[in-house]
């Protein structure tokens, strides 16, 4: 049977709770975030498993089912699509980078450039989500990946997996990308 409390005694219960609640999350950020700690979003194009920091891009999304072609544009150039009032160019990124068309499926995504001049939209092949690591990417070994390296920053190792940390700052300052005209 339920004890009725008297509403000071809520109002201090309540209190209570919310200062060991306050304690215990000042606690969990000191622990989980030591220095060097960072967090990426992993996704996927081709065979490549990408890694960027998470304040490259602003937002990922679904294709939307409407997309435009542009005509005149590159071939990499995937398309026009509204997002929430504004037209968002859409970049294939493995056609891109590899000069190969994505194959799209269920889990194509499109990631938002986080970048103050360009509003673009980068189509993937998949998008892993958030990713976090306890220290920062190693130094990337540029005989690999050649079509890929101006963009690339690091690369970090994770079960087994090599994950290609790349700059969309990069991508975004590369003036092939820029000029999406044919």
């Amino acid at each position: 049977m339920a004890t009725l409390h008297r509403p000071a005694e809520i109002i201090t219960l309540l209190q209570d709770i919310e200062r060991r609640s306050q304690q215990g999350a000042a606690g969990l950020s000191q622990k989980d975030n030591p220095e060097g700690a960072w967090s990426a979003i992993g996704f996927r194009i081709g065979k490549h498993h990408m890694l960027i920091p998470l304040d490259h891009a602003r937002e990922m999304f679904p294709l939307p089912e409407e997309i435009t072609r542009v005509p005149k544009s590159q071939a990499w150039v995937f398309g026009i699509a509204n997002l929430r009032g504004d037209l968002l160019p859409i970049v294939d990124l493995q056609h891109f980078l590899m000069e190969k068309p994505s194959k799209l499926d269920k889990r194509s995504r499109i990631l938002v450039l986080n970048h103050p001049e360009y509003f673009t939209g980068l189509l993937v092949d998949e998008v892993f989500g958030l990713k976090h690591y306890g220290r920062q990417p190693e130094t990337h070994d540029p005989t690999q990946h050649l079509n890929l390296i101006p963009y690339l920053t690091g690369s970090v190792f994770q079960q087994g997996t090599q994950w290609l940390v790349m700059s969309f700052q990069k991508l975004a300052e590369d003036p092939r990308f820029i000029n999406a005209a044919a």
